[in-house]
């Protein structure tokens, strides 16, 4: 209770200072990832990224318990462009949670950047998470962020004014022959296409998340089930800017989301399923919020938060056909000087069907993305 009422007095704190911060359509400490710059040929940079967090999940229900996330991750990093057009990057990811001796996670972090043309990239090795792909919460837990390893693979992004894409596939699990578990990988896509004129005030955009998670494999000699998880998510997004008002902009949206098993042995009680998330959004200079009414329908994922399943992660004989939820979501977060943000977030859930079960999350957090020049470098 305690740990309770101070993150939700520090985030009532920082609301207070928020005189010049900025607002994001995105989760703007879940961003990371150093933008390209093609007239960097031949430089040495030394960068450091860094998030600290408090996560407090106060969930109620058969489906999910409630936790706490205290701790950090840091990425020290060495960037290199051997080229206009190319760039390496080599360092370590650390994680580490507050009252633990040793850090939870210490892994190698190694990737290279082919900038193919002002609209298209690809990128091998440690992959770019920027807000966790923009996916749905349904489909993708948000604190995943911070809590999984960092992605490894492959990825295509192609960036343009009406249309931006990005796929990915995250090998999340490699194995030699008659290793004694699976392999495991997610394929990812996520794409945005604006409908209308992009330079109107009005915007309409379709869209397109797309996440397959597989475990299986054909030379290891576990004995587990071969899954096979689709989720699907469409539907059309409606932003108008806002001109000499405290509002920035306002946002409607309106998805529909779709489950499916193709696994061996079904694992989540259900085959199929489907849900509509209907959602109401402003931002103003300071903070952004959203309000929702979720009505899922048998629908499950093997990556999404648990309060949108119809399975139960604790217990697999509970389930739950039919899920109808209000969901709302306000930010807040303050530019200290470049690169360093602090701010808060907090998450609601009221499932009508137990309308005294209010599920919430509070959060704190604090991102550090510096950028330091070392030297000029030339390749070969």
């Amino acid at each position: 209770m305690l740990v309770k009422k101070l993150i939700i007095i520090s985030i009532f704190l920082l609301g207070l200072m928020t005189l010049s911060s900025e607002a994001q359509q995105f989760n703007p400490f879940y961003s990371h990832y150093s933008k390209f710059n093609p007239e960097a040929k031949d430089n040495l940079y030394f960068r450091f990224e860094n998030l600290n967090f408090v996560k407090n999940n106060e969930y109620n229900g058969d489906f999910v318990k409630g936790v706490t996330h205290i701790g950090y991750i840091a990425s020290p990093k060495l960037i290199y462009y051997p080229t206009s057009d190319f760039r390496i990057e080599a360092g370590v990811r650390l994680q580490k949670y507050s009252g633990r001796t040793n850090f939870s996670e210490s892994e190698p972090i190694f990737s290279v950047h082919y900038q193919a043309n002002k609209n298209l990239s690809l990128i091998l090795g440690s992959l770019n998470q920027e807000d966790n792909h923009h996916l749905h919460e349904a489909i993708f837990e948000p604190e995943r962020y911070f809590t999984d390893n960092a992605e490894n693979g492959i990825q295509a992004i192609y960036n343009s004014k009406s249309l931006n894409v990005d796929t990915w596939i995250n090998w999340e699990q490699f194995i030699f022959q008659d290793d004694p578990f699976n392999e495991v990988f997610t394929f990812g896509l996520t794409a945005d296409m604006q409908l209308n004129n992009t330079d109107s005030d009005f915007s309409l955009k379709l869209p397109v998340q797309v996440l397959f998670s597989h475990r299986g494999g054909e030379i290891d000699a576990s004995d587990k089930n071969k899954q096979t998880i689709r989720n699907l998510v469409t539907g059309l997004s409606l932003t108008k800017k806002l001109h000499n008002s405290r509002f920035k902009s306002y946002q409607l949206e309106a998805l529909s989301l779709q489950f499916k098993d193709n696994s061996s042995s079904g694992e989540f009680g259900y085959n199929s399923g489907s849900a509509l998330h209907f959602r109401l959004g402003a931002n103003t200079k300071h903070s952004d919020i959203k309000i929702g009414y979720w009505a899922g329908n048998k629908f499950n994922s093997s990556r999404g938060s648990a309060l949108f399943q119809s399975s139960s992660v604790f217990d697999e004989k509970i389930l739950v056909s039919h899920i109808n939820m209000f969901t709302a979501k306000y930010r807040i977060q303050k530019s200290i000087s470049k690169g360093i943000l602090v701010g808060g977030q907090v998450d609601a859930y009221l499932d009508v069907s137990f309308i005294t079960d209010l599920s919430y999350a509070a959060s704190v957090f604090v991102r550090i993305n510096g950028e330091f020049f070392l030297k000029k470098l030339k390749w070969n």
